[in-house]
């Protein structure tokens, strides 16, 4: 799924591209991905509405537009949204787009049909699943070491990989940056948060800070189209038996609940016996 670095340049994209554009028309190819809330068609409700913001709350992707309705979509494990100017081509499956004035249109595209988009009116918001049971901003300012401490200890019994992933709690870190952060903190990932003492817990709130603003700066600096995930400047996500900038140590993979974790078994020790011990391991 895109992470907040995506999000955030995703965002101001669209912003700065599309704000006061009107919505010509609407083409629907898979009808598995669209959630409307209220009466009417899609394209009856949409045509004609100006998108006067574009904002973002944890995975979801918001169009305000004129009238007191939006467009929330959730990109989900493989959905890509693409900005189609006039004469381009669409990047891959596309299940939904969305017309505009200038000629060019929102494509969300997606072969697996994961995605959702849902078009509801401001008062229905509450009606889209999971967007309500989002947890803190992490780059907001509410976002504070106290507030970071009470989290860790009402989670004291997940491993904190699974932390820093849940949404409920933390919104939205996914799996890439989960494991840069991990890197930052030279926490293993697989160890429990009630494990870890003071020291290391503020080292975990830094550098939940510090790598997603890093990561923000660097898909800024890449200036990609949107659709595209940029990933160039991970450290240790996907980079399995490659060195460890900093100390030259094979890059291992894990699992963790099903999902590939990719760790520094020298910078980030296990804190507790586990199965294997990837310090012995060539």
């Amino acid at each position: 799924m895109p992470e907040i670095p995506d999000l955030v340049y995703v965002r101001r994209y669209l912003h700065d591209t599309l704000l006061g554009r009107s919505v010509t028309g609407v083409e629907v190819k898979q009808t598995v991905v669209v959630r409307v809330i209220g009466e009417g068609s899609v394209g009856d409700l949409l045509r004609g509405r100006k998108i006067e913001s574009v904002e973002t709350r944890g995975p979801f992707i918001r169009f305000r537009l004129s009238g007191s309705f939006s467009i929330l979509m959730n990109l989900m494990l493989a959905g890509q949204l693409q900005h189609q100017l006039s004469g381009q081509k669409s990047v891959g499956y596309r299940c939904l787009s969305i017309l505009l004035d200038d000629d060019s249109r929102i494509n969300l595209c997606d072969s697996k049909r994961m995605a959702k988009v849902y078009i509801v009116p401001d008062s229905g918001t509450q009606g889209v699943p999971r967007l309500e049971d989002q947890g803190i901003d992490v780059l907001s300012e509410r976002f504070t070491l106290d507030r970071f401490q009470a989290l860790a200890r009402t989670n004291r019994r997940k491993q904190v990989r699974v932390f820093l992933t849940d949404q409920r709690s933390l919104s939205a870190i996914g799996n890439a940056y989960a494991d840069e952060i991990l890197y930052e903190a030279r926490i293993h990932p697989k160890t429990f948060v009630g494990k870890l003492r003071d020291a290391d817990i503020e080292a975990l709130f830094n550098a939940v800070r510090s790598v997603l603003q890093w990561g923000v700066e660097q898909v800024e600096k890449a200036k990609q189209p949107i659709h595209i995930k940029v990933r160039d400047h991970m450290r240790v996500r996907n980079r399995k038996g490659k060195s460890c900038e900093r100390c030259g140590t094979t890059i291992r993979r894990e699992g963790v609940r099903g999902y590939d974790v990719f760790f520094c078994p020298a910078c980030q020790p296990a804190t507790r016996e586990l199965f294997l011990d990837w310090r012995k391991i060539p």
